[in-house]
This record gives structure tokens, sequence and C-alpha cells, in this order.
């Protein structure tokens, strides 16, 4: 009777599974069959391929689809989303209110200070904490900045080391230097001489390695991107305790001078000395760590293009020689076209997310799968709307030689419709983007002003890109190294 009974459940429990993984093909999508716990993400479970590139091969084997239905971790049925159009009306346009909602998975009690990031607040509550951080954000805020750039600029041309570098390490120096100034008027000592003879910086220390490669990493990307239940178990949390006590003294303790949270803390308004600390805390881990890899990426990518690297070159020199060799200033960074082309291209080949999970909150209607059908989907209430971010910036069909690093792409027109997503799109894109954008260019000329990036080894077949962590990170690190050049002015 009891090996009958395990019969009976062990058939009970296929069949269950088979079901489940059946769930778009009774609906009458093409759809690939959804593994057990898997689902269609083996690869991404086992650590073998990141969870962008998994995206990836369902994009590319579903070429003529406007969407595919697939499952996720858990056999969690979700929608990929190939269509150009469908992804205007998804992100910008009219089902927008329908699935606003980021699928991403932050406990409130234990991210106390996180909850406060506009990207991971649901329902209403993105729209109150986006509208605070927006105004810092303006064009005529943004120059305000630039002091802070430029004397975290200047550290950096002083720090520039003489041999084999790891790039991301240098520029998470920079970068933090900038976002301690910048928002809390603070000096967070990561670059300088006077760093050598300093205890080591705590910005440095607990921050540097926070979106990096680790034995967690995993495991903590799947409770961030899949599943609540496993963050509980293992008792994730996106901003650690000890960051959330420190962050919180750090807010207590900001310089009363020009910087971003007096200027937060001076907004219409009033914010509570939590909700400061939370705002902080966005603006710190979105301003450091995606600018970081965006320097780095792009250095890599002009050490392996050395005409597109000559080119900027051109430019600086150009410029330089229009402003008495002072590049660090708004209208002269604002001339640099072809440098931030350069940047726009390294992030459409290395995007900081590699894509985008949108929650449906209220049920609506996409069009036939196939162009030309006339059936449709009713897309149900929680269901994860995936937008392949990774696969549509190396679309062939959307930018040929998608492999090839080629800036002019994005100098004479800027991408039309949501072809280029590195920043987001639509209402729920990044405001932080004209700082990003600042900081990064101003980094890039204070390296290359008088000095080319070559590969540190002569071998290098490419940065291999880690499978585990939420944000894009090298697992091995990106080498390079600083040759003087002569400037042309």
């Amino acid at each position: 009777m009891l090996l009958l009974a395990l019969l009976i459940l062990l058939a009970a429990t296929l069949l269950a599974w088979k079901w489940q993984g059946n769930h778009w093909r009774r609906l009458g999508l093409e759809a690939p069959f959804g593994w057990p716990l898997v689902g269609n993400m083996l690869d991404f479970a086992l650590a073998r391929r990141s969870y962008g590139e998994v995206y990836q091969h369902i994009y590319a084997q579903n070429r003529g689809l406007r969407y595919v239905g697939f499952y996720r971790l858990f056999n969690e049925p979700a929608i990929l989303v190939r269509d150009q159009e469908l992804l205007r009306r998804i992100l910008v346009g009219s089902n927008f209110a329908d699935c606003a909602d980021n699928a991403v998975y932050v406990d409130q009690q234990r991210d106390v200070l996180a909850s406060h990031n506009p990207f991971i607040a649901n329902g209403h509550r993105w729209r109150i904490l986006r509208a605070d951080l927006v105004p810092l954000f303006t064009p005529s805020r943004v120059r305000q900045t630039l002091p802070h750039v430029a004397k975290a600029c200047q550290l950096l041309r002083d720090q520039l080391p003489p041999g084999r570098c790891e790039a991301k390490d240098l520029a998470t120096r920079y970068t933090l230097q900038v976002v301690a100034s910048a928002i809390f008027g603070l000096d967070a000592q990561c670059l300088g001489r006077r760093r050598r003879l300093a205890p080591p910086s705590r910005w440095l220390e607990w921050l540097a390695p926070l979106f990096q490669p680790s034995a967690w990493s995993l495991l903590e990307t799947v409770s961030l991107l899949h599943s609540p239940r496993l963050a509980g178990l293992i008792g994730h949390r996106y901003v650690p305790l000890h960051l959330q006590q420190w962050f919180s003294e750090l807010v207590a303790a900001r310089s009363a001078g020009d910087n971003l949270l007096q200027w937060l803390a001076a907004s219409k308004r009033g914010l509570g000395q939590q909700e400061l600390a939370g705002h902080a805390t966005t603006l710190l881990l979105e301003g450091y760590e995606t600018s970081a890899m965006l320097l780095a990426f792009v250095l890599y990518e002009l050490a392996r293009n050395e005409e597109a690297q000559q080119r900027l070159h051109m430019e600086l020199d150009e410029v330089a020689r229009r402003h008495a060799g002072k590049l660090i200033e708004q209208v002269a960074l604002g001339e640099l076209r072809y440098g931030e082309a350069a940047l726009l291209e390294a992030l459409r080949l290395h995007p900081a997310m590699q894509a985008l999970q949108k929650r449906c909150t209220k049920s609506f209607t996409l069009p036939a799968q196939k162009s030309g059908a006339s059936s449709v989907l009713n897309v149900d209430v929680g269901t994860v709307l995936v937008v392949p971010v990774q696969a549509i910036h190396l679309d062939p069909q959307l930018y040929p030689a998608p492999h090839q690093f080629r800036p002019d792409r994005f100098l004479d027109q800027p991408p039309m419709g949501c072809r280029f997503l590195g920043f987001g799109a639509g209402p729920r894109m990044c405001p932080g983007m004209r700082l990003g954008l600042l900081q990064t260019k101003a980094a890039l000329a204070t390296l290359l002003q008088e000095h080319c990036v070559l590969l540190a080894d002569e071998d290098e077949c490419g940065v291999e890109v880690s499978p585990r962590t939420f944000l894009t990170a090298s697992s091995k690190g990106i080498w390079l190294r600083f040759q003087r050049r002569t400037p042309l002015y």
C-alpha cells in the first residue's frame, strides 16, 4: 500500500509539473516547455550564464514573434517582449500604468532605507519618491555639482597608476570620491596622496565590494529577481544592516555646504531623517556603481579599438585647444560629443541592468504573438513581463554588427523607440542620468587627455561577465595600463 501511495504521489507530481510547464501552450502560444524548479533558466541557476544571456538566447531563438511565453525560476510563467511597438506601449505608452511596478523583491522591514529607492518602490509610492529626486538633476542643478566632479578629477589625475591596473577598482575610487562630496559634502579619501597615509577608507572597504561577484551573489540575485521566500530564508538585504546604520550616521553628519542632501532637505516636501537617509542611500548606491562600471567598460572598449580612441584623442585636443587646455568645465564637457557617444555605445554593449522586469498590476491584452494572426493574449495580474535589455542592444536588426564598438551610432541621430535602454525609458527611467554621464565623461577626459589606454595583456580575449550578479560585473576584473601621450594643443 505504501509503495502504491508513493507511486500515485509521484504520478500526481509529474502530472502537475507537466501541466504547469505547458501553461503557455494551453493558451495557444508558441513556447518552450517549462521544467520543474528551473523553468527555462537552468544555465542561470547553475551559474553558467547570466540572466541577461539567458533572456538573450530566448529572444534570438524566437525571431518573428512579438513576444515569447517562457518560464522563470521556480517554473513561473512569464512573457519576454520582443516587439518594439509593444515595448513602447509597456514602458512609455498606453499599457505603462498596467505594469508600472518593477519585479524586484525587497522587504521593507529588513531594507528600510533601500525601500525608498524609486526603482524598488511600487504602487503609487514610487511616484512620490521619484518626484523628490527629479529636481536634484535639472540641468542647472547638475551644473552645480561640477566643482565636486572637478576636485575628484584632479585627484584622479594624480592617482593614475604607472603600470597595470584594474579599471573597475580605479573607477570605483573615483565615483565614490564624487558621490561622497556631491551628496554629503564629505571627503571619502578614496583618491590622492593622503589616502596612503590615512587609515583604510570605509567607503572603499564597505562599498567597493557591494555589487561584485561573491560566494553569495547568485542566491542574492535569485532572491532579488525571483523569490521573496528565498530572500526571507537567507535574510537577504539589498543594503546590509551595517551600511544602513552608517548611511543614517552620514546623513546626520552631512556638511552644511552646497550638496544634494542640503538641496533635498530644503525641498518643499518636509522630509524626515529616515526619508533623507533613504534618499541618500539611493543617490549613493545608484550614483557610484553604475558610473564606475560604465567608466571601466568604456576604457576597455577604447583600449581594444585603437581607431575610436584616436578619434576621441583628436576631439579632446580640439576642445582643449579652444578652452586653454581646460576640459573639466561645463561648456568644454558639452562639446565632447564623440566622448559622450563612446559612453553610450559602451553602455549599449555592457548595460548595467541586463533586463528590466515589470509586473502586471491590472489585466490588459497583447495582440497576437505573430503578425497577421487574429488571436490576442490576456495578461493576468501578477504576470512578469521581461524587457530583455541586453538582447535588444545586441539585436543585429536594430544595430548592424552589434558586437562591434561603434560610437558613431550615437552621433548623428539618437536611437528611436526602445532600441536603447541603458537608462531605462519612460516615467521610470533613471532620474540621475545627467549626473552619471557628467561624472563619467569628466573622468574619461581626465584620463585620456594626456594618456592612451591599452590592454594590460596583449593576448586579452575579452571580459568575462559574471553569471551571478544582479548588476553587470566582470568576473576577473578589467586589466588595463595607461601610456603617456603628448596632447596636440
